[in-house]
C-alpha cells in the first residue's frame, strides 16, 4: 500500500493501491509536459508513503480507494493543471482509511452496564413496600409473621384463661364433692347406733364431727348413750343416707342437706321416718370438712331448744319418748 503527500497542503496524506500509484505518475508526466515549464519554485515534490495496513482495514481501504478512482475522472477540469487535480482530489477523502470503522456493538462490559442500567431505572420500592415484600419466618412476609405473632398470643392468653378457668371450677367442684362426701357418710354413721356396734359408731361419728356439735356430742351424747343401751338392749337405730344436696361453698364453711332414711325400733315395735331432711353446717378444720351443726328440717339456732330432740341423739329416756310408745306395731 502507498500514500502520497503534497507539500505545502497541509501534509494531506492519501492511501492508494501500490499498482495504482505507477500508472497516475506515468499520466501526470505527459500532461506536464505539455503544459509550459514553470519555475522551480512552484514544483511539487511528490513523497511515496508505504503504510502497513491491517487486514481487517485492507478491504474497506481498497473499497473506499477504488470509489476515489471513479470520481476523479469526473471532478478534473482540463483548465486545471494535472498535478493539482491528482493532489487535491483525493485529498477530500485521505482521511478515510485512516479511522476505523465505527463499532456498532460495545464492548461486554458497557453492554452489560447498559443492560443492567434499565433494570436500575424504575422507581425502587419504599422501606415499608420492601419490608413487606421482603420475605420472613417460614417464607411469610413481616406484616404477615406479625399477624401470626399476635393471633399465636391471642389464643394462648386464652388457653391460659380457659386453664384457669377450668382449674377454679374443678377445684370448686373438688370442694362440693368434699362436702358431699362427709355428709353421706355423717348420714350413714351418726345416726346408726345399737346395743352391739354403739361405741365403734360413736368414734367414726366423732371423726365426722367438730366445733360445738363435737363438743355437745361429747358432754350429752357419749354418757347418756352406754346408760340407754344398758337399759333397753333391743333399742336400735339405723339409718341409709339417700340424697345429699350441696348448698354453698366458700373455701372454710359450707353447708348441705341430707336425706336419710331412719327406721327405729323398740321392744314396742318400730317407727319409720323415711327421707327424713337434715340440715348440717360444715367448716375446714386442718385441711378436712367437719360437720358442726346439725338442724333438723324447720329448726334453727333460735328454735333448737324448743324442739324434741332428734332420734339420732339418743339420751336416757329415749325408749320413753312419745313417738317410740304411740307408734306400735304397723298395722300392715
Amino acid at each position: 500500500m502507498t500514500a502520497k503527500t503534497t507539500k505545502g497542503e497541509s501534509d494531506e496524506v492519501e492511501a492508494v493501491p501500490a499498482e495504482e500509484a505507477p500508472e497516475e505518475t506515468e499520466a501526470a508526466e505527459p500532461e506536464a509536459a505539455r503544459r509550459p515549464a514553470r519555475p522551480a519554485a512552484k514544483r511539487k515534490r511528490r513523497v511515496r508513503v508505504i503504510e502497513v495496513i491491517d487486514d481487517e482495514d485492507l478491504d474497506e481501504v481498497l473499497e473506499a480507494l477504488d470509489a476515489e478512482d471513479e470520481e476523479a475522472p469526473d471532478e478534473e477540469a482540463p483548465a486545471r493543471p494535472a498535478a493539482k487535480p491528482a493532489a487535491k482530489a483525493p485529498a477530500k477523502p485521505a482521511a478515510k482509511p485512516r479511522p476505523r470503522p465505527t463499532r456498532l456493538e460495545p464492548p461486554e462490559g458497557e453492554a452489560e452496564e447498559e443492560v443492567e442500567a434499565p433494570k436500575k431505572a424504575p422507581a425502587r420500592p419504599n422501606a415499608a413496600a420492601s419490608s413487606e415484600a421482603r420475605p420472613g419466618i417460614f417464607g411469610l412476609t413481616v406484616v404477615q409473621a406479625v399477624v401470626v405473632v399476635v393471633l399465636v398470643a391471642l389464643l394462648a392468653s386464652l388457653a391460659i384463661w380457659q386453664w384457669t378457668s377450668a382449674s377454679s371450677l374443678s377445684s370448686k367442684q373438688d370442694e362440693r364433692d368434699a362436702v358431699s362426701k362427709v355428709a353421706s357418710a355423717y348420714g350413714d354413721v351418726a345416726l346408726n347406733y345399737n346395743a352391739q356396734n354403739y361405741q365403734t359408731q360413736m368414734g367414726k361419728a366423732q371423726k365426722l364431727m367438730g366445733g360445738d356439735l363435737l363438743e355437745s356430742f361429747k358432754s350429752t351424747t357419749l354418757p347418756s348413750l352406754g346408760e340407754t343401751f344398758k337399759n333397753n338392749p333391743e333399742l336400735s337405730l339405723t339409718s341409709k343416707t339417700n340424697q345429699v344436696f350441696v348448698g354453698t361453698v366458700d373455701g372454710r364453711f359450707a353447708t348441705a342437706v341430707v336425706m336419710v332414711d331412719i327406721d327405729v325400733r323398740t321392744k314396742d315395735g318400730a317407727t319409720a321416718a323415711p327421707a327424713t331432711l337434715l340440715r348440717l353446717a360444715l367448716a375446714k378444720i386442718d385441711g378436712t370438712w367437719k360437720v358442726t351443726k346439725q338442724y333438723a328440717s324447720g329448726v334453727n339456732d333460735q328454735n333448737q331448744n324448743q324442739q324434741n330432740q332428734l332420734p339420732t341423739v339418743p339420751s336416757g329416756g329415749a325408749s320413753k319418748s312419745p313417738a317410740a310408745e304411740k307408734t306400735g306395731k304397723p298395722k300392715n
